[in-house]
């Protein structure tokens, strides 16, 4: 039990640092598996300080330890933990080691001695299953449970994390995303710009998996109104992530396209020459070139940087600063930058015209590309985000009114390097109920519905339609932000 004195929030600290240190040595411990045999020394040290922050964590909780690593998220039990950018690569390092024996965490029913430590994290890297084995897991478990390691057991890979808004992804995406917009707001306000701190944020995109629902569960929570230029970039890079990852791109690729759309208004680092004489337009438009001075080499990447801002500030008319007579094709990355802009600009509002909600600025985006667009890459931002995306207020089949929660699509690693699409496969949608036709609450315990599955009355859940969400603001966000105690002690906001 924690120390009386403790606050709750001394008490989430120390349990976030015992997370963390967890997270640590289980890697350490996996890497000793490998390399040493069991009678070796080096398995002591960290046995030792694994026991240790056990014992605190067993102590706090009062109950087994589950430690899951999954989609670049580590948790631990119902604890999301913060990991700084070293602790971060750990995870997305271990998370690999885990996933080749289709593991997705460590479970400790209880404490471990150092013997079965040792055997535990030797035979993890070492047991070979049988060549007509159908899962990994299985037969790697059996043996451990042969061996008599009956106290820690490898946790099988989740078929998806809790939903979004209502555990630890939803926790996870506002602080990636929260995260990502102050430091690109501190990078272009940098000259010359630090692109090893741009490259740091977009892999950290990249390997927590990022999807469009990072971006559509800020909108209800964060608003539209009072964008800066680093919350802009990081829409931008968060939306290209994910049509990236839809198209199944490699991780290095993706990680080029996010970094190049952190940085597609690099010039607004340099100041207006002349306020008088140049547009924040065209000064931004034209300084982005300035990056070539600043650069202590050539590179290609360097170049689709710098094309990037260029070509976005031409516009899709190609007509816009610095003016170029020639104005070059766009490169991919342009292209893609302008077709995420052209959807955010319509949520946003442009100047005598309304802000649209993400399922209307799709819909219309679906119904007719716009002029100067790639019409295929319009129809992928579609396909990514959606006709219904995280947020939507509906209208269900039996007069329920709903908000879509979840969907179920682009999860995990495997996406990467995928041989066909991974946007083309099938989607699961989630629908929390909020209210009755009578204008009742509705039970969280029955709220959560997938459509498509079969409803009480005998018939499938469906849309009926789309609401307007104005008015409906508070309905959304407790849709989007369930509080179980777990959750809102994530949030600081209870103990």
């Amino acid at each position: 039990m924690a120390a009386p004195n403790d606050t709750s929030e001394d008490l989430q600290q120390r349990i976030q640092a015992a997370g963390k240190q967890l997270v640590i040595h289980v890697f350490s411990l996996l890497k000793t598996g490998e390399l040493h045999d069991l009678n070796n020394d080096a398995y002591l040290r960290p046995s030792e300080k694994l026991i240790e922050v056990l014992d605190f964590i067993l102590k706090v909780e009062r109950q087994a330890v589950t430690m899951l690593v999954y989609e670049g998220v580590a948790q631990m039990n119902g604890h999301s933990l913060w990991l700084d950018p070293a602790t971060q690569e750990i995870a997305n390092e271990l998370e690999k080691w885990l996933a080749r024996r289709e593991a997705g965490g460590v479970h400790f029913v209880a404490r471990p001695s150092e013997d079965e430590l040792r055997r535990f994290f030797y035979h993890f890297a070492r047991f070979r299953a049988p060549a007509d084995a159908k899962s990994q897991l299985r037969p790697l478990s059996e043996h451990l449970i042969a061996d008599g390691i009956t106290r820690m057991k490898l946790s099988p890979q989740p078929v998806r994390l809790e939903g979004v808004g209502q555990g630890i992804r939803g926790v996870a995406s506002l602080w990636h995303y929260a995260k990502a917009s102050v430091g690109v707001s501190f990078l272009l306000e940098q000259t010359p710009i630090d692109t090893k701190l741009a490259r740091r944020l977009a892999l950290e995109l990249v390997d927590t998996c990022a999807t469009e629902q990072d971006f559509t569960i800020a909108l209800p929570l964060l608003g539209v109104s009072a964008r800066t230029p680093g919350r802009q970039a990081v829409d931008v890079a968060v939306l290209a992530a994910a049509i990236c990852r839809g198209l199944g791109l490699s991780v290095v690729h993706c990680a080029d396209l996010v970094q190049a759309c952190l940085l597609h208004e690099a010039g607004r680092a340099y100041g207006n020459p002349d306020p008088t004489e140049f547009t924040a337009a065209e000064a931004a438009a034209t300084l982005a070139v300035k990056q070539l001075a600043d650069s202590r080499q050539f590179s290609p990447e360097l170049a689709q940087r710098v094309s990037a801002g260029v070509e976005f500030a031409l516009g899709a008319g190609r007509t816009g600063p610095p003016y170029l007579p020639a104005p070059p094709t766009p490169t991919f990355a342009s292209q893609l930058i302008m077709v995420i802009r052209h959807w955010l600009d319509a949520i946003r509002g442009r100047e005598n015209r309304a802000g649209l909600t993400p399922a209307e600025a799709t819909l219309a985006m679906y119904r007719s590309a716009p002029i100067g667009l790639d019409p295929a890459l319009v129809q992928v931002l579609v396909a990514t985000v959606g006709l219904l995306p995280v947020g939507t207020l509906v209208e269900l089949h039996n007069q329920d009114i709903g908000v879509v929660t979840d969907v179920e699509h682009l999860r995990g690693r495997s996406v990467y390097r995928a041989e066909e699409p991974p946007v083309m496969q099938r989607r699961k949608i989630f629908i929390d109920r909020m209210r009755t036709p009578a204008g009742q609450l509705v039970p969280e315990r029955l709220a959560r519905v997938e459509l498509g599955d079969d409803a009480p009355d005998g018939s499938i859940w469906r849309v009926n339609r789309i609401l307007d969400p104005k008015g409906w603001e508070d309905v959304i966000i407790r849709a989007m932000v369930r509080r179980p105690s777990t959750v809102v002690t994530q949030m600081g906001l209870r103990a």
